[in-house]
């Protein structure tokens, strides 16, 4: 079974459609269906409670003000969103389709965005997004940290993380990063699709796990995928920055990981990989909790 539905959060900002970019090659080697999709908010989604001790008709006033600017705001990223697709050549449609290739749809809806994004993360194949570009102590508290977290913890879906100007369009080179968690078999799982298009497959593992990764590369094997192995040194830097050092001089150009592998508190307390990925990677990774 192959990827169909790529979401894309849609915010206005230059990361969404580098995204939405991104999201249009991965959609021309699968022939997926891209589904923008933009939150609208009213003032009660946004403003705290103190907005509802003033007057109703006020209160009504400033929620319609607020309604008329998130509609003219979406108008006009539709209008940049259908242009993207006319220079892809990317025909619209709005429900499933026998057309065969990659198509794409617009969607908008007002509510709170984590709410809305993860009911529409759960019915996708993948959800593309762009990487933060904030300091790993602050990748949390930005906007983009934030959503990320919550499709990571939330939709049990692929989220794939697009760097900032990044060069590699169709990511033929594709490295995982094995530790023989439960999250990084789930995406191992979810990526087969791409695994047997790929033209060269690495396993980024440490030392300690030299016996059981055989195991891994039989399995692969079974799928038609031959994978060669690259060990982590372990020594002078963290797991994260180990591990995009070996993607550099492997040449890869996609990053396979289980996001939030440990105990969520320890890592974000410690650090832990998945934020130094998170802020770091050149690459285009694609986490899965």
């Amino acid at each position: 079974m192959g990827i169909k539905t790529i979401l894309v959060p849609i915010d206005g900002g230059k990361g969404s459609f580098a995204a939405l970019d991104r999201a249009f090659v991965v959609a021309d080697r699968f022939g997926s269906h891209i589904q923008a999709l933009h939150v609208m908010q009213r003032a009660t989604d946004t403003v705290s409670y103190g907005l509802y001790n003033l007057p109703a008709k006020l209160r009504k006033n400033i929620d319609k003000e607020a309604e008329k600017t998130a509609l003219e705001k979406a108008a006009d990223l539709q209008g940049q969103f259908q242009d993207f697709c006319e220079q892809y050549s990317i025909p619209l449609c709005e429900g499933p389709s026998k057309q065969a290739g990659a198509t794409a749809g617009w969607q908008q809806e007002f509510g709170h965005v984590d709410e809305v994004l993860v009911r529409n993360g759960r019915l996708s194949d993948v959800i593309v997004v762009p990487r933060p570009r904030v300091k790993t102590s602050t990748v949390r508290r930005s906007p983009i940290g934030r959503a990320i977290e919550t499709l990571l913890l939330d939709t049990g879906r692929p989220v794939l993380i697009e760097p900032p100007k990044c060069r590699a369009k169709r990511c033929d080179r594709v490295a995982i990063g094995w530790n023989e968690s439960v999250e990084v078999s789930r995406a191992l799982a979810a990526m087969l699709p791409w695994l047997v298009k790929m033209s060269a497959v690495t396993i980024i593992v440490s030392k300690k796990r030299k016996q059981g990764v055989k195991a891994l590369v039989n399995y692969l094997a079974w799928h038609g995928i031959q994978a060669t192995v690259e060990f982590l040194d372990g020594r002078g830097s963290s797991v994260g920055k180990a591990i995009l050092n070996v993607c550099s001089d492997t040449g890869t150009e996609l990053l396979i990981v289980g996001g939030f592998s440990h105990y969520r508190a320890r890592e974000l307390l410690f650090g832990g990989v998945t934020r130094h990925l998170l802020t770091c990677s050149k690459i285009v990774t694609i986490m899965v909790h």
